[in-house]
């Protein structure tokens, strides 16, 4: 059976739903030249790609088809393959992130879900700029993360959030603006849902207003707000960064069911294990 017949409506209907397929991106050589956050040293590149190779080989070992998408070696940001596309119910809308040498993964990325059979029902166009990494959907819900003042000016803008809110509508999509703290490099390192009453959030970087009263949130504290951007695997099941220990207890003492790798190369750029997948069967 090839691949494009594995792939039919309905695609990845909701966030916490039963992880089937997603396409990941090994990284490539110029990864480490990526600027790392403040206090970290550069990623090695030899080791992010032995990390890269142990997430691939534990998500398959959790019954997830793993689907590898290579790039050329100057594509450092690549591999955080989850700012190019949000996969809905009936098919992908293509994203444009905010950096300009970022646009290239997009047309790659583009071409493989088409190789896939996978339709593309809605596209971000210029000068709209919207990363898929700050775009957390639920049920019904997607949210999108705004930070509260910018940051280095390299953030999504309004109509990026304009045209995202209308191909989003067409796919069953609500769209709801939450406030995020302008040093947080993606919504999806803060906030993640991990069922349909459940999630997990760095409240002191995310504003959790709009989920009162939807979910019971985990909250995440200072030091370990990255920990809240996790890999859902299926309902209360997790794939997380082990270097996060007081996230990872707290989301176990909430009964979430949590398998910890080393995925720190991409942590030391302020990258968690969301942004190193997308998504493309859930259910």
């Amino acid at each position: 059976m090839t691949e494009k017949h594995l792939f039919e409506a309905p695609y990845a209907t909701t966030a916490f739903a039963r992880l089937r397929d997603a396409l990941v991106v090994p990284p490539a050589a110029a990864l480490d030249r990526i600027r790392p956050i403040y206090g970290e040293p550069s990623p090695i590149i030899e080791r992010a790609r032995e990390q890269h190779a142990v997430m691939v080989k534990t998500l398959e070992s959790l019954g997830v088809r793993v689907h590898p998408l290579a790039v050329e070696d100057g594509m450092g940001y690549a591999t955080f393959i989850a700012d190019c596309a949000l996969i809905a119910e009936r098919g992908a809308i293509m994203l444009r992130p905010t950096q300009i040498e970022r646009r290239p993964e997009v047309a790659l990325v583009e071409a493989r879900l088409r190789s896939m059979g996978i339709p593309i029902i809605g596209r971000i166009e210029a000068p709209a700029m919207l990363d898929g990494a700050d775009v957390v959907a639920t049920r019904g819900v997607a949210y999108l993360g705004v930070p509260k003042a910018a940051r280095n000016g390299a953030r999504s803008n309004t109509l990026g959030r304009a045209q995202f809110e209308q191909h989003a509508a067409g796919a069953g999509l609500r769209t709801v603006e939450v406030a995020i703290a302008p040093e947080v490099v993606r919504l999806s390192n803060v906030l993640s849902f991990v069922d349909e009453d459940l999630a997990v959030a760095a409240t002191d970087y995310v504003d959790a207003a709009p989920l009162a009263g939807k979910v019971r949130i985990v909250e995440i504290p200072r030091g370990d707000q990255y920990g809240a951007g996790v890999i859902v695997v299926a309902p209360r099941r997790v794939l997380a960064n082990l270097r996060f220990r007081v996230a990872l207890p707290l989301m176990r003492k909430a009964k979430v069911d949590v398998t910890a790798i080393d995925l720190w190369e991409f942590g030391k750029i302020g990258r968690t294990p969301a942004s190193l997948i997308l998504p493309l069967k859930r259910g």
